[in-house]
């Protein structure tokens, strides 16, 4: 979210697709944060699309598919000039795909999609063994990991770039923490 709060307070449009919770509670769980994000809604810099991705009990039109989601965030995009977009969660995109053997090609035939909108594009997704890569990992041209893991006991928080194609960058994991403003990065974890 801060990655659209700070294009869209720069004058970049972005959209952030909610495929699981819905934009009502994504903008109560960043209200803790200085983002202005009812200022930067109230003024169309940063929009929320909410997909159903699970049926409701007696609600025959809940089905959607890579494709109606891809139909309805290339809409927005055209409609509102959007060059910032988030996703989340890959993870749920792949959970509404009926046929399990074509998963891996219809997630690739998303991504493959997105890149010819020229928008910067942020896939949020649940990895929990990060020696096993998904299609979306491979098809990205970047990929970031968010760690948590326990040192003592402490838990600790960190983020790591394994690739960044174009970008010169280091793979060390950095310490990363919250404060009012958002997420932020530090040093090292030795």
């Amino acid at each position: 979210m801060q990655f659209l709060a700070y294009g869209a307070g720069t004058g970049t449009p972005g959209l952030y697709v909610s495929l699981t919770r819905g934009s009502e509670a994504t903008i109560e769980s960043m209200s803790n944060y200085n983002l202005n994000i009812p200022i930067l809604i109230e003024r169309g810099k940063l929009l929320f699309m909410d997909a159903k991705s699970v049926a409701v009990y007696g609600d025959t039109d809940t089905t959607i598919n890579p494709s109606t989601i891809y139909s309805e965030i290339v809409n927005t995009v055209r409609k509102h000039a959007i060059k910032r977009l988030v996703i989340d969660s890959m993870s749920t995109l792949r959970f509404s795909i009926r046929d399990r053997r074509s998963e891996d090609e219809e997630v690739g035939r998303f991504i493959q999609n997105l890149k010819l909108l020229d928008v910067t594009t942020i896939l949020l997704s649940e990895m929990i063994d990060p020696s096993i890569y998904a299609t979306e990992q491979y098809a990205c041209d970047g990929l970031i990991f968010h760690h948590n893991f326990m040192r003592g006991r402490s838990m600790v928080r960190a983020i790591q770039v394994i690739k960044m194609c174009g970008t010169a960058h280091d793979c060390e994991m950095r310490k990363l923490g919250f404060d009012e403003d958002g997420l932020f990065v530090a040093g090292k974890i030795v």
